[in-house]
């Protein structure tokens, strides 16, 4: 290669440049942003109005030598600031589709498409009709009045589900049914208008409309859509799956996002469609993923909103001309524009709102609601912009609507919200979804099994198979098997010993009463274990792993990866109280893990047949752990058509601690009373049969094993928190007797 093609490093004063501007707007922005946000506004008005206080309308009329040097630079140098705008706008795509529910839109069905028809036919035509007779000094390319119209069109028909998401979650009232239909309703409104967008966009590069290139383009988007929704969806789950589990970091995922987002919108930018519609498409299918949480969600939509976002937007704001618009010419046609926007927008809505059995202020509070443009009219204006259709005129008058219509949502629908009652359904709904947000067996995606194929594992395989039936949650088998010879030796011991640190090297090598197991044996115990889970469960992914320090120490290392549970086989029965309950490696293990564990011990090697499981007993003391395996005993229950019956034992004084007569406990009966019914509603409303019983017994952990053999329950499911005593996890007196000494099998699990 010579020295003519070796491609220049960016200069001193351009990477200087850039650097200072991208300070100066991200400042500028996010201190507008929240001096808006504290007075109840869309932070992203302000981040707008950032852009235009540095633009020619303000920074250029009050210190225009500083302006000129700042930001009237070569088209070169200003592309270098655009690039950092488009990632922003890809990003806030991105977002966007992670916020787009389809289960939401599914859900609300018929309702939602008529509101959503109301909401883009009424604009779409109103807005075609106003670009057809707008004076041609509005139009980029006189010659292409029909992309212009087409263009405008679309303008009016797009709503923001950002601001309008806001506004309900600042209200309260997101998950009212007014909120989900609002949200629904935009969700189709914008999908409808992303496709609407990106084919009219690439109308536009053709340079001519003609009915070949409106086809081809069309067809483009439709065979987009179809691949992304059928191959692209299986390839992003199983993409997704992968990362987490062979890295499980939220780094990892994200990269995995942002990498998807890139690709998918090169093709679409290849395709000559707009790369925006790539990364929306995208933001959907992950969003689906339930691997991908609200935590990571929350992590990138912070990122972006913090800081990739408001430079975008107070680039837009940067191009806005606020001269022009003083223009009588100009002011006037922004102002039909603008009447024309919020018209189509309420006409639809209102229009549709008797045929989607809605009331008048149902109708008004959604037609306020999508009547906000935000930040999808600016992404629309910038891609007009760029597209040659829009002059800088048209632009500003757009970007005004945004402007303007995000501040008249807020303000409507806190007017027209409290005028719309919650009926009971709603109620019940609203109640059921705040379960699910909280449940710990709603929340669960990954469950990890350490085996040596024992049958207090395959026991408990056999009682996961019912929580993982019709769930989303993974399942990973880990066996653990001793080190082969030439893996490494001695020289890999070391470096392992050095990779994990100090502390490692120093901690004296304990005994294991649960030994790793023969590198051979692997693949029989998985199977072993994969027959207890039943036919209807998704196969569980094998993990074989290499014991490293000890077995304990290569179980806390895989379960580090982002697991919601772990789930131990141990057997209990038959040890003194003079023994410790647990081996040593289930003692470290339940002591350091990173997650909820559930040890399962069973009393004798025969696991009872996968149609044996008719009636689980639930003692339950009201705690966390107690409400944490309620859950799952309902959850198992509601799959297997079993009874749960749930036990509270209040606790007698014993002889010698009375002092005179029989104690009172009706106050302890009755506190008993309120938390065996708050479980049974628990149960009921999980689909599960229940029987609840409240007692007493100066014994409680004997009356728990005596009820369990006279019921003849197949098992006993009880939480309890992990306290340390000597070195060891100990489960308190209680747990360790019913473990010790109960007929069947039980099941605790430490939350």
């Amino acid at each position: 290669m010579t020295s003519a093609e070796i491609i220049e490093p960016l200069g001193h004063h351009e990477l200087l440049l850039v650097i200072v501007q991208f300070t100066a707007l991200l400042f500028v922005a996010r201190t507008l942003g929240e001096a808006f946000r504290s007075i109840g506004q869309p932070a992203v008005v302000g981040e707008l109005l950032a852009g235009v206080m540095l633009g020619p309308s303000v920074l250029g009329l009050v210190a225009p030598s500083v302006y000129e040097w700042l930001f009237l630079v070569s088209e070169a140098q200003f592309h270098l600031l655009e690039v950092i705008s488009w990632l922003g706008l890809i990003m806030l795509l991105i977002v966007t589709g992670l916020e787009t529910d389809i289960d939401l839109i599914i859900n609300k069905g018929r309702t939602a498409v008529v509101l959503s028809l109301g909401g883009i036919v009424v604009p779409f035509a109103t807005g075609f009709a106003l670009g057809w007779v707008l004076p041609a000094a509005f139009i980029a390319a006189p010659g292409q009045r029909l992309v212009f119209s087409l263009f405008l069109a679309t303008a009016m028909s797009i709503s923001a589900i950002p601001v309008i998401a806001k506004v309900l979650i600042e209200l309260d009232v997101v998950r009212r049914d007014i909120g989900q239909l609002i949200l629904a309703a935009g969700m189709v409104d914008d999908t409808i208008g992303w496709i609407l967008l990106a084919t009219v966009a690439g109308l536009a590069r053709t340079g001519v409309f003609n009915v070949g290139s409106a086809v081809a383009t069309i067809l483009s988007v439709v065979a987009f859509l179809g691949v992304a929704f059928t191959i692209g969806r299986r390839f992003t789950v199983d993409l997704v799956r992968w990362v987490d589990n062979a890295f499980g970091s939220d780094a990892a995922l994200l990269s995995t996002l942002m990498l998807l987002a890139l690709a998918a919108g090169a093709i679409t930018q290849y395709m000559g469609l707009e790369a925006i519609l790539g990364a929306f498409v995208v933001g959907v299918l992950v969003g689906q993923v339930k691997r991908f949480d609200y935590e990571l969600r929350h992590m990138f939509e912070v990122v972006t909103l913090s800081i990739f976002a408001p430079v975008f937007f107070a680039i837009a704001g940067l191009r806005m001309d606020i001269v022009a618009l003083a223009d009588p010419t100009v002011f006037g046609v922004g102002v039909v524009v603008f009447g024309v926007a919020c018209f189509g927008k309420f006409a639809g809505i209102m229009g549709v709102t008797p045929f989607a059995g809605l009331s008048r202020w149902e109708g008004i509070t959604i037609g306020g609601g999508m009547n906000a443009r935000g930040a999808m009219e600016i992404i629309v204006a910038t891609i007009g912009l760029g597209a040659g259709i829009l002059t800088i005129e048209m632009y500003s008058i757009i970007v005004a609507i945004a402007i303007v219509t995000s501040l008249m949502a807020p303000a409507i629908m806190r007017w027209s919200i409290p005028k719309i009652e919650v009926s009971a359904d709603e109620r019940d709904r609203i109640e059921r979804e705040a379960y699910r947000q909280e449940s710990f067996v709603e929340n669960l995606t990954r469950v990890l099994l350490p085996t040596r194929g024992g049958a207090d594992t395959r026991y408990a395989a056999r009682l996961l198979g019912p929580l993982l039936r019709d769930r989303e949650i993974e399942l990973d088998v880990l066996c653990v098997s001793e080190a082969t010879e030439g893996s490494g030796g001695r020289i890999s011991e070391v470096a392992t010993r050095i990779r994990r640190g100090l502390a490692a090297w120093l901690r004296p090598t304990v005994r294991e009463s649960n030994t790793a197991v023969a590198p051979d044996s692997a693949e029989r115990i998985f199977d072993a274990v994969e027959r207890q889970l039943g036919e209807d469960v998704r196969e569980p992914r094998r993990i074989a792993r290499e014991r490293a320090e000890s077995v304990a120490e290569t179980i806390l290392e895989e379960s580090s990866l982002g697991y919601d549970l772990l789930v131990l086989g141990e057997t209990g029965a038959g040890r003194t109280p003079d023994e410790p309950l647990f081996s040593e490696t289930v003692n470290r293990v339940v002591q350091e893990a990173p997650c909820p564990a559930m040890i399962v011990s069973t009393q004798s090697a025969a696991v009872p047949p996968a149609d044996s499981l008719e009636r689980i007993l639930l003692p339950t003391v009201g705690t966390v752990s107690s409400r944490y395996a309620a859950e799952l005993a309902f959850a198992i229950a509601a799959s297997e058509n079993a009874l749960v019956d749930i036990l509270h034992v209040v606790e007698r004084p014993r002889f010698d601690e009375r002092f005179a007569g029989e104690p009172d406990l009706s106050r302890q009966a009755g506190i008993g009373e309120q938390i065996v019914e708050r479980e049974a509603a628990l149960g009921r409303r999980l689909g599960a049969s229940v029987l609840t019983t409240v007692t007493s017994a100066s014994s409680p952990e004997a009356e728990i094993v005596d009820r369990a053999a006279r019921t003849d329950a197949d098992v006993i499911v009880m939480g309890s928190d992990v306290r340390l005593l000597s070195q060891r996890a100990f489960l308190g007196h209680r747990v360790e007797h019913v473990v010790r000494d109960a007929s069947c099998p039980v099941a605790v699990l430490s939350a």
